[in-house]
């Protein structure tokens, strides 16, 4: 099983609509991937999900519910390595300090400055279309 870390772009997607992010939760679901997750990644989910925006497209039911099964699904790290790579959005440090310490294969991200590194310290870092389909292959 592939060791996987969700950039906050792709847990919000894959629980706000169906679509190619909301197939590669249900990836995690069937046992396919271990997400990997920090504390870090969970503020900053928890600060994005409470913007006003995001109630509505997802009761706080459904919020709760998610957070539930990602808590029961993912392998929480502590961050003991941190990061300062990425100058132009420090906030994606956290999804890097998540994969290095937690020995991830691969990031999942939208963000154009995680997706333009390619790869970080042997971690790849790929779209959620380019995970769907190395799991397919695999």
């Amino acid at each position: 099983m592939l060791d996987v870390v969700f950039d906050t772009n792709a847990l919000v997607s894959a629980l706000i609509r169906p679509g190619r992010p909301r197939e590669l939760w249900n990836k995690v679901l069937e046992g396919k991937i271990q997400l990997v997750i920090s504390q870090e990644l969970l503020l900053e989910f928890d600060e994005v999900m409470s913007r006003p925006q995001f109630g509505r497209y997802v009761k706080r039911s459904t919020l709760a519910r998610f957070r539930k099964i990602l808590f029961q699904k993912a392998r929480l790290t502590r961050i003991r390595t941190r990061v300062d790579f990425i100058k132009e959005d420090t906030d994606d440090n956290v999804v890097l300090e998540a994969a290095l310490n937690g020995r991830a294969y691969y990031v999942v991200s939208g963000d154009g400055h995680l997706l333009d590194l390619k790869s970080f310290k042997g971690i790849n870092i790929v779209s959620v279309n380019e995970m769907l389909a190395l799991l397919v292959a695999s």
